[in-house]
Protein backbone atom coordinates (compact mmCIF):
# COMPACT_ATOMS: atom_id res chain seq x y z
CA UNK A 1 0.00 0.00 0.00
CA UNK A 2 1.29 3.47 -0.90
CA UNK A 3 0.95 6.42 1.45
CA UNK A 4 1.83 10.01 0.70
CA UNK A 5 4.32 10.98 3.39
CA UNK A 6 3.85 14.50 4.70
CA UNK A 7 6.39 16.77 6.41
CA UNK A 8 4.66 16.00 9.71
CA UNK A 9 5.02 12.26 9.06
CA UNK A 10 8.77 12.73 8.53
CA UNK A 11 9.04 14.67 11.80
CA UNK A 12 7.13 11.87 13.52
CA UNK A 13 9.46 9.24 12.05
CA UNK A 14 12.50 11.23 13.24
CA UNK A 15 11.03 11.43 16.74
CA UNK A 16 10.40 7.68 16.70
CA UNK A 17 14.03 7.22 15.71
CA UNK A 18 15.03 9.08 18.87
CA UNK A 19 12.39 7.65 21.22
CA UNK A 20 12.49 4.07 19.89
CA UNK A 21 8.80 3.48 20.64
CA UNK A 22 5.85 5.82 21.19
CA UNK A 23 2.26 4.98 22.05
CA UNK A 24 -0.64 6.27 19.96
CA UNK A 25 -1.52 8.69 22.77
CA UNK A 26 2.05 10.04 22.87
CA UNK A 27 2.06 10.52 19.10
CA UNK A 28 -1.27 12.33 19.31
CA UNK A 29 -0.02 14.74 22.00
CA UNK A 30 3.13 15.58 20.04
CA UNK A 31 1.90 15.75 16.44
CA UNK A 32 -1.91 15.61 16.27
CA UNK A 33 -3.13 17.55 19.35
CA UNK A 34 -6.27 18.83 17.63
CA UNK A 35 -7.22 15.56 15.88
CA UNK A 36 -9.52 12.89 17.23
CA UNK A 37 -7.95 9.69 18.51
CA UNK A 38 -9.73 7.77 15.75
CA UNK A 39 -8.18 10.01 13.07
CA UNK A 40 -4.72 9.52 14.56
CA UNK A 41 -5.19 5.75 14.68
CA UNK A 42 -6.20 5.72 11.02
CA UNK A 43 -3.16 7.74 9.98
CA UNK A 44 -0.77 5.54 11.95
CA UNK A 45 -2.40 2.41 10.55
CA UNK A 46 -1.92 3.74 7.02
CA UNK A 47 1.76 4.48 7.66
CA UNK A 48 2.21 1.07 9.24
CA UNK A 49 0.49 -0.77 6.37
CA UNK A 50 2.76 1.10 3.94
CA UNK A 51 5.88 0.01 5.86
CA UNK A 52 6.93 3.41 7.23
CA UNK A 53 6.03 2.40 10.76
CA UNK A 54 6.09 -0.83 12.71
CA UNK A 55 3.23 -1.16 15.16
CA UNK A 56 2.95 -3.51 18.12
CA UNK A 57 0.42 -4.45 20.78
CA UNK A 58 1.41 -6.32 23.93
CA UNK A 59 -2.11 -7.82 24.01
CA UNK A 60 -5.53 -7.19 22.47
CA UNK A 61 -6.59 -4.51 24.98
CA UNK A 62 -3.19 -2.78 25.14
CA UNK A 63 -2.55 0.52 23.41
CA UNK A 64 -0.64 0.24 20.14
CA UNK A 65 3.00 1.27 20.09
CA UNK A 66 4.94 2.46 17.07
CA UNK A 67 8.54 2.39 15.88
CA UNK A 68 10.34 3.18 12.62
CA UNK A 69 9.59 0.66 9.87
CA UNK A 70 11.75 -0.44 6.88
CA UNK A 71 10.50 2.30 4.53
CA UNK A 72 10.85 4.90 7.26
CA UNK A 73 14.51 4.15 7.99
CA UNK A 74 16.00 6.03 4.98
CA UNK A 75 13.82 9.07 5.75
CA UNK A 76 15.08 9.09 9.32
CA UNK A 77 18.67 8.64 8.16
CA UNK A 78 18.32 11.80 6.06
CA UNK A 79 17.73 13.61 9.37
CA UNK A 80 21.02 12.25 10.73
CA UNK A 81 19.38 9.62 12.94
CA UNK A 82 20.51 6.02 12.71
CA UNK A 83 18.03 3.33 13.71
CA UNK A 84 18.39 -0.43 13.95
CA UNK A 85 15.31 -2.28 12.79
CA UNK A 86 14.34 -5.19 15.01
CA UNK A 87 11.35 -7.46 15.41
CA UNK A 88 11.87 -7.45 19.18
CA UNK A 89 10.52 -4.88 21.62
CA UNK A 90 12.65 -3.71 24.57
CA UNK A 91 12.64 -5.96 27.62
CA UNK A 92 11.76 -2.98 29.83
CA UNK A 93 9.12 -1.58 27.53
CA UNK A 94 6.95 -0.10 30.31
CA UNK A 95 9.92 1.82 31.68
CA UNK A 96 10.71 3.19 28.21
CA UNK A 97 7.06 4.23 27.78
CA UNK A 98 7.13 5.97 31.18
CA UNK A 99 10.27 7.96 30.37
CA UNK A 100 8.81 8.93 26.99
CA UNK A 101 5.59 9.99 28.75
CA UNK A 102 7.73 12.48 30.66
CA UNK A 103 9.52 13.52 27.44
CA UNK A 104 6.13 14.26 25.89
CA UNK A 105 5.07 16.18 29.01
CA UNK A 106 8.16 18.38 28.64
CA UNK A 107 8.13 18.78 24.85
CA UNK A 108 4.37 19.38 24.56
CA UNK A 109 4.38 21.93 27.40
CA UNK A 110 4.88 24.96 25.17
CA UNK A 111 8.15 25.79 26.92
CA UNK A 112 11.36 26.51 25.00
CA UNK A 113 12.99 23.08 25.40
CA UNK A 114 16.75 23.15 24.89
CA UNK A 115 17.03 19.36 24.91
CA UNK A 116 15.71 16.12 26.38
CA UNK A 117 17.77 12.92 26.37
CA UNK A 118 16.63 9.50 27.59
CA UNK A 119 18.97 7.04 29.28
CA UNK A 120 19.48 5.10 26.04
CA UNK A 121 20.85 8.21 24.31
CA UNK A 122 23.43 9.27 26.89
CA UNK A 123 26.27 6.90 25.96
CA UNK A 124 26.27 8.20 22.37
CA UNK A 125 26.58 11.71 23.78
CA UNK A 126 29.75 10.85 25.65
CA UNK A 127 28.20 10.38 29.10
CA UNK A 128 30.98 9.02 31.34
CA UNK A 129 29.54 9.44 34.83
CA UNK A 130 29.13 6.22 36.84
CA UNK A 131 25.43 6.92 37.39
CA UNK A 132 23.02 7.02 34.45
CA UNK A 133 19.82 9.08 34.92
CA UNK A 134 16.56 7.96 33.35
CA UNK A 135 16.63 11.28 31.51
CA UNK A 136 18.09 14.77 31.54
CA UNK A 137 16.45 17.87 30.12
CA UNK A 138 16.83 21.63 29.97
CA UNK A 139 14.52 24.54 29.19
CA UNK A 140 15.21 28.20 28.42
CA UNK A 141 13.21 30.67 30.57
CA UNK A 142 15.16 32.60 29.15
CA UNK A 143 18.22 31.37 31.04
CA UNK A 144 18.90 27.66 30.68
CA UNK A 145 17.71 25.49 33.58
CA UNK A 146 18.78 21.86 33.63
CA UNK A 147 17.25 18.92 35.51
CA UNK A 148 18.02 15.26 36.12
CA UNK A 149 15.03 12.91 35.95
CA UNK A 150 14.42 9.62 37.72
CA UNK A 151 11.32 7.59 36.87
CA UNK A 152 10.42 5.10 39.60
CA UNK A 153 8.11 2.20 38.72
CA UNK A 154 8.79 0.41 42.03
CA UNK A 155 10.53 -2.38 40.11
CA UNK A 156 13.88 -1.61 41.74
CA UNK A 157 14.74 -1.37 45.41
CA UNK A 158 14.65 1.94 47.25
CA UNK A 159 18.30 1.29 48.11
CA UNK A 160 19.25 1.46 44.43
CA UNK A 161 17.54 4.82 44.03
CA UNK A 162 19.24 6.15 47.17
CA UNK A 163 22.59 4.97 45.78
CA UNK A 164 22.00 7.06 42.65
CA UNK A 165 20.91 10.08 44.69
CA UNK A 166 24.15 9.94 46.68
CA UNK A 167 26.06 10.21 43.42
CA UNK A 168 23.98 13.18 42.35
CA UNK A 169 24.64 14.79 45.72
CA UNK A 170 28.35 14.82 44.91
CA UNK A 171 27.63 16.62 41.66
CA UNK A 172 28.23 15.57 38.07
CA UNK A 173 31.46 17.27 36.90
CA UNK A 174 30.89 19.09 33.63
CA UNK A 175 27.13 18.69 33.93
CA UNK A 176 25.63 21.28 36.30
CA UNK A 177 21.98 20.76 37.14
CA UNK A 178 19.42 22.46 39.34
CA UNK A 179 17.53 19.54 40.85
CA UNK A 180 16.77 15.85 40.63
CA UNK A 181 13.14 15.31 39.62
CA UNK A 182 11.72 12.02 40.92
CA UNK A 183 8.50 10.82 39.30
CA UNK A 184 6.98 7.73 40.90
CA UNK A 185 4.38 5.46 39.31
CA UNK A 186 2.78 4.80 42.71
CA UNK A 187 1.97 7.50 45.27
CA UNK A 188 2.97 5.18 48.11
CA UNK A 189 6.50 5.07 46.70
CA UNK A 190 6.82 8.81 47.31
CA UNK A 191 6.23 8.24 51.03
CA UNK A 192 8.92 5.55 51.09
CA UNK A 193 11.38 7.82 49.29
CA UNK A 194 10.66 10.72 51.65
CA UNK A 195 11.08 8.48 54.70
CA UNK A 196 14.39 7.16 53.40
CA UNK A 197 15.68 10.64 52.62
CA UNK A 198 15.15 11.71 56.23
CA UNK A 199 17.92 9.27 57.12
CA UNK A 200 20.29 10.81 54.59
CA UNK A 201 22.13 14.12 54.79
CA UNK A 202 21.96 15.07 51.13
CA UNK A 203 22.11 18.66 49.96
CA UNK A 204 21.02 18.06 46.36
CA UNK A 205 17.55 19.44 45.59
CA UNK A 206 15.03 16.59 45.23
CA UNK A 207 11.58 17.32 43.78
CA UNK A 208 9.06 14.47 43.73
CA UNK A 209 5.63 13.85 42.24
CA UNK A 210 3.34 11.02 41.19
CA UNK A 211 3.40 10.18 37.47
CA UNK A 212 -0.34 10.78 37.09
CA UNK A 213 -0.01 14.35 38.35
CA UNK A 214 2.86 15.10 35.97
CA UNK A 215 1.28 13.62 32.84
CA UNK A 216 -2.31 14.74 33.50
CA UNK A 217 -1.31 18.36 34.05
CA UNK A 218 1.33 20.42 32.31
CA UNK A 219 4.60 19.36 33.93
CA UNK A 220 5.63 22.94 34.57
CA UNK A 221 2.28 23.73 36.19
CA UNK A 222 2.43 20.65 38.43
CA UNK A 223 3.41 21.14 42.07
CA UNK A 224 6.29 18.96 43.20
CA UNK A 225 7.20 18.14 46.79
CA UNK A 226 10.64 18.93 48.11
CA UNK A 227 12.07 15.77 49.65
CA UNK A 228 12.33 15.40 52.55
CA UNK A 229 11.19 18.91 53.56
CA UNK A 230 7.66 18.63 52.21
CA UNK A 231 7.40 22.11 50.73
CA UNK A 232 5.33 22.29 47.57
CA UNK A 233 6.74 24.18 44.57
CA UNK A 234 6.56 24.22 40.82
CA UNK A 235 9.52 23.01 38.82
CA UNK A 236 10.57 26.45 37.64
CA UNK A 237 9.91 28.31 40.87
CA UNK A 238 13.08 29.98 42.06
CA UNK A 239 14.72 27.61 44.56
CA UNK A 240 15.31 28.85 48.07
CA UNK A 241 18.72 30.39 48.57
CA UNK A 242 19.78 27.61 50.93
CA UNK A 243 18.87 25.00 48.31
CA UNK A 244 20.81 26.42 45.39
CA UNK A 245 23.34 24.05 43.81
Amino acid sequence: MNARVTERDVRLLAKLGVCRWLTTTQVKRLYFPEATLNAVQKRLRKLSDAGYLRSHREHLTAEAMHAVGPKGKPLVKEKGIEVTLSHDVPAQLEHLVGVNDLRVAVEASGMDVAWFFGYWELSDLGWTHPVIPDAVFAVRVPERRCFVLEYDRSTETIEKLVHKLRYYDRGLPGFPFEAVVIVAERTRQLDLISREMRRESLTVVLLASAAAEVTDAAIFACEFTEVPGGKRRKLLDSPREDLEI
